[in-house]
């Protein structure tokens, strides 16, 4: 049996990547305790777009910042049944809340947590009951990206029937904020980034099924460069990404699970220095029809340390 869940959560320290300082937060224990900690110290504003949301003492603090005078704007998911008593619970509160406009077949997948426009909290960890449990990577950034991040939030919220003012991008040359719908930045970075590694490429996924990526990945291993791929095992698409990957050189497993946790990570880290992450599987829903928001990070340092976790999971997986 994995010991993984028995170790102490650990905070990597703070990286400097170009004009931009980021705090790895590689597992739930660390980034709920980041959210709670900025949630208290928010003063002025806090933004959140999130998928799941069941969590009611996260609530509370976002309550707790509403009384005392801190202006909290909320994109909700209005597809996710779970969350909708929170989210209502919010708006009774006084919270503007507001539902991101959904097509058939898409939701907005997003996990987002801007406070005081000067940091924000990203990646692939929900705020549902289940999910500290669960296997997944954020960042808390400070500098430009965030000035990127809040225009993804401005974009939603006109896009969700509440105008206002966009701001320009910021320059950041070592963060790139990706989306999805609109767009499809974020199969386009995977594809790029796979294309262009020469030496290594370590995939932790939550789901992996698109067909595009699954054939750059087939064409990676066969030209030379080391495949490593960890998979969530109960995801059913999955089984058809071992079955293409292993027989082309690939090394796959599946997380052995110890409970009812989940591999929820949305991780790639290409020739160990460039990492994508956040909220899209590697699917084809994730990457054309969902709303998704990832992170492209060209810092060796930040590879490093999420590097350093995926190993604890493979390590502890099923070959």
């Amino acid at each position: 049996m994995s010991a993984t869940l028995a170790l102490p959560p650990v905070v990597p320290a703070p990286i400097t990547s170009g004009a931009d300082r980021l705090l790895p937060l590689p597992d739930g224990a660390t980034a709920f305790a980041a959210i709670v900690d900025e949630l208290g110290h928010a003063r002025r504003s806090i933004d959140i777009e999130l998928y799941e949301f069941q969590r009611l003492d996260l609530a509370a603090l976002l309550l707790d910042a509403q009384e005392r005078g801190v202006t909290v704007t909320a994109i909700r998911d209005p597809s996710e049944r779970t969350s909708r008593n929170v989210w209502a619970q919010l708006e009774q509160g006084g919270i503007r809340v507001v539902a991101f406009p959904l097509e058939r077949l898409t939701i907005d997948h997003v996990k987002l947590l801007i406070l005081d426009g000067a940091r924000a909290i990203v990646g692939g960890i929900n705020w549902g009951t289940h999910s500290p449990k669960n296997h997944d990577f954020d960042v808390l950034a400070t500098g430009p990206v965030v000035d990127n991040l809040e225009r993804v939030f401005k974009q939603d919220l006109a896009l969700s029937g509440d105008p206002g003012g966009i701001p320009a991008p910021a320059a950041d040359r070592t963060v790139e904020v990706l989306t999805t719908h609109p767009g499809e930045f974020i199969r386009a970075a995977a594809l790029a980034a796979i294309t262009a590694a020469q030496h290594s490429i370590d995939i932790e996924m939550f789901v992996l099924s698109d067909r595009l990526v699954l054939e750059a990945l087939v064409a990676a291993a066969r030209r030379g460069v080391h495949l490593r791929v960890l998979l969530d095992p109960t995801q059913p698409q999955n089984g058809g990404a071992f079955g293409l990957l292993e027989p082309a050189g690939a090394a796959v497993r599946f997380y052995r699970q110890v409970g009812d946790e989940l591999l929820h990570a949305k991780l790639g880290i290409f020739d160990a220095g460039i990492t994508l992450f956040g909220s899209c599987n590697w699917s084809r829903s994730g990457f054309t029809r969902n709303h998704e928001l990832d992170l492209l990070v060209r810092e060796p340092q930040l590879a490093r340390t999420f590097l350093s976790r995926m190993e604890q999971d493979w390590a502890a997986s099923t070959p």
